[in-house]
């Protein structure tokens, strides 16, 4: 996100359209809430012999099954949104900066964050994990011998900063096209504006890539497994589906914003109330359609066809609405980014905290995750009035 910091500590959005600022900053807003809610999620589970390789460092024995659907609805089309959305101003950036500009502006943004995360952040993240074991089966490890445990085992997983790494990644990819192409336009002929001018066509192009992209990795990996060395692990299915996202949003911005399909009063947005319904109903269909054991190709498409409906839904609701530029949004839009490296940190203290609380998992998730926002937001707004700071988030 290309932002300015001004002397009062707020953020001037420049050449942005904030549409899309506030949809990246909506996404952040559900991550928080996604990992907010697994702690009270009745799949949830913690790994007693390895505290690391758990799916919530937190799991509270207070449950709801409803947070199990919200968690699969967030797992199918948030974080393909946030590529989606990451892909958008890449090859402008690309143009106005040249390769080796946009390149080093990137390690330093995405770089610097992911090395901090995996050395203080994280393991601040995991520590209640094991202190929640040891209340239980017993035994005293200091943070200190926490830390020096994870760094011998090479530090295993980089939490929600997956996404960081594997961003930077696409990034490299992404210079290495425009380098041999090197066409500041991204290209405009005719055989070209009928997908990226109609949002029918796009949408259809993008649902048979991505599910070509999606159907072998998930076949033999199946849809859960993470791989990768040290922090540098991915969800294995799902490497080339997100990879899709992030080029159909670097092909977008490529051929100009404000004349294809995300055009301001264009048809994606004028029937945000199609898209939108769809998306949910998809997802309905996917719940019911959806079997256990292996997946299969039903699953497989159903998979795409909702991630693809939903994050067309709610794009077009945001080029409906988010016309305005709003303070208080423009100060979260302006955090985001921060909020989305600080914010497992406070999720899981909070959860640790709030174990013994005679709450519901209702209760406890909502203050948790309100708890968790107004930290992490507070936090990074307080660190953006460093002017060497607010260059990296």
């Amino acid at each position: 996100m290309e932002q300015q910091s001004t002397t009062d500590g707020t953020t001037k959005i420049s050449g942005r359209r904030v549409e899309f600022d506030y949809l990246r900053a909506f996404v952040v807003v559900l991550v928080v809430w996604h990992h907010a809610i697994l702690a009270y999620a009745a799949f949830s589970y913690i790994n007693p012999e390895n505290p690391i390789k758990t799916f919530s460092p937190v799991v509270d024995s207070r449950r709801w099954a409803g947070f199990d659907l919200m968690a699969g609805f967030n797992d199918t089309f948030f974080m393909a949104l946030m590529f989606f959305i990451s892909g958008l101003f890449v090859w402008r950036s690309l143009v106005r900066k040249g390769i080796g500009k946009y390149l080093s502006d990137r390690l330093i943004r995405l770089g610097i964050p992911f090395v901090l995360g995996v050395l203080i952040f994280i393991p601040l993240a995991y520590y209640p994990a094991q202190l929640t074991v040891e209340a239980v089966y017993g035994g005293e490890t200091s943070f200190v011998d926490f830390w020096l445990g994870m760094a011998r085992a090479g530090f295993g997983t980089a939490g929600p900063l997956w996404f960081v790494w594997l961003l930077l990644v696409f990034d490299c990819m992404a210079a290495l096209i425009y380098r041999f192409t090197n066409q500041s336009d991204g290209g405009s002929g005719q055989r070209t504006i009928s997908v990226f001018e109609r949002p029918l066509a796009f949408f259809a192009t993008l649902l048979v890539i991505s599910t070509v992209a999606y159907m072998p990795l998930v076949l033999v990996f199946g849809p859960l497994e993470w791989i990768g060395i040290g922090p540098f692990v991915a969800q294995a299915s799902r490497l080339l589906f997100y990879l899709v996202y992030f080029l159909a949003g670097t092909a977008v911005g490529a051929y100009g914003i404000d004349r294809s399909l995300l055009k301001r009063e264009g048809s994606l947005a004028r029937r945000w109330w199609v898209w939108l319904p769809a998306g949910l109903i998809s997802f309905a269909v996917m719940i019911v359609l959806i079997a256990d054991g292996p997946p299969q190709l039903i699953d497989v498409v159903a998979f795409t066809v909702t991630c693809a409906t939903l994050v067309f839904g709610l794009t077009s609701v945001f080029l409906r609405f988010a016309t305005r530029s709003v303070g208080v949004l423009n100060s979260l839009a302006a955090s985001a980014y921060g909020i989305y490296i600080f914010h497992y940190v406070f999720v899981t203290w909070l959860q640790y905290w709030l174990l013994g609380a005679d709450l519901s998992a209702i209760v406890k998730a909502i203050l948790v995750f309100i708890g968790t926002l107004m930290l992490s937001w507070g936090l990074t707004a307080a660190l953006r009035r460093i002017p060497l700071v607010a260059r990296v988030i």
